[in-house]
């Protein structure tokens, strides 16, 4: 024990050396026993989003990875948004689907959601991802994705990724073409019409209704599906047409029906959602004229 007593006497003196001291106090743990209890780590959890710019009404994904530093049960990883304007995560945002998970993903009120996990051992790795959707009606804005591994006090919030959300008005761009040739034949001869959408985007359009206009109290006859006849008018809806695709209508004239002369048949875009950006392009013509009831041109 005098090695004991010397190192009790060494700390009486502050002047010496950190090496001194540091070799003085493994002999003291040593001696009495004692061990190091080296304090575990904190559980580690880490982020990355699919995107870090999302326009409002889209989706993102957030893909997390981590590994429990202790024995945690009913562990989950919970997000949540920070530094904005915006409100909490789940005020506007909606669950779209979640991998990983060991029961349904769900919005805890006032924060944002949350991937359960289930019982993770120590050491156990753990990932997964969740996609969320940005509410339509969310002003531009930006927020800080922050995420924390919950379960027995969990880790402590940290901060990911800057998302920025955009929300510039939806737009799609209709155009509207309308093309015409002549039938002849012995029987029946008619003029054939070809009403031609195009829509160029950047959005899909839905609840697309274009209007034929026919000469007064002429019907037409075999409509394409989705396309409806009365005296002097042909209706053709849409449920919706992607940006980029087309669309492809047909209806007929009999000549017979036709006074002898010029026909004029025009086509528009008369409804649409979004809103059309180029009026310019939402409508189309086609002359045709008839010299008897077996010859007729088109232009």
């Amino acid at each position: 024990m005098k090695q004991s007593a010397s190192c009790l006497h060494q700390s009486r003196r502050p002047r010496r050396s950190a090496r001194v001291w540091t070799l003085c106090v493994a002999f003291l743990l040593a001696v009495t026993g004692m061990q190091f209890l080296l304090a575990p780590a904190h559980a580690v959890s880490s982020v990355s989003v699919s995107s870090t710019t999302v326009a409002a009404g889209e989706t993102f994904t957030i893909h997390f990875t981590g590994t429990a530093d202790t024995p945690r049960s009913g562990a989950g990883e919970n997000f949540y948004a920070g530094s904005t304007a915006l409100g909490s995560l789940d005020a506007f945002t909606t669950i779209e689907s979640c991998t990983g998970n060991t029961g349904p993903c769900t919005e805890v009120a006032g924060y944002g959601p949350r991937v359960p996990l289930g019982d993770l051992q120590g050491g156990e790795a753990f990932s997964g991802s969740i996609t969320l959707r940005v509410d339509p009606q969310t002003p531009a804005g930006t927020f800080v994705l922050r995420y924390q591994l919950y379960a027995n006090g969990g880790e402590a919030t940290a901060d990911g990724p800057t998302i920025t959300v955009t929300n510039t008005p939806a737009e799609a761009d209709l155009e509207v073409r309308l093309s015409a040739q002549p039938h002849l034949g012995i029987l029946v001869p008619y003029l054939s019409y070809t009403l031609t959408t195009r829509n160029h985007g950047p959005g899909t359009a839905t609840a697309v209704t274009l209007t034929a206009t026919l000469p007064a109290g002429k019907t037409a006859t075999n409509l394409s599906t989705g396309c409806t006849a009365a005296p002097g008018r042909v209706t053709c809806t849409y449920e919706s047409i992607a940006g980029g695709a087309g669309t492809v209508s047909t209806f007929r004239l009999p000549i017979g029906l036709l006074a002898l002369g010029p026909v004029n048949v025009t086509a528009a875009r008369t409804s649409s959602s979004p809103s059309d950006p180029n009026a310019a392009n939402d409508r189309a013509g086609a002359t045709c004229t008839v010299l008897s009831v077996a010859l007729a041109t088109c232009d």
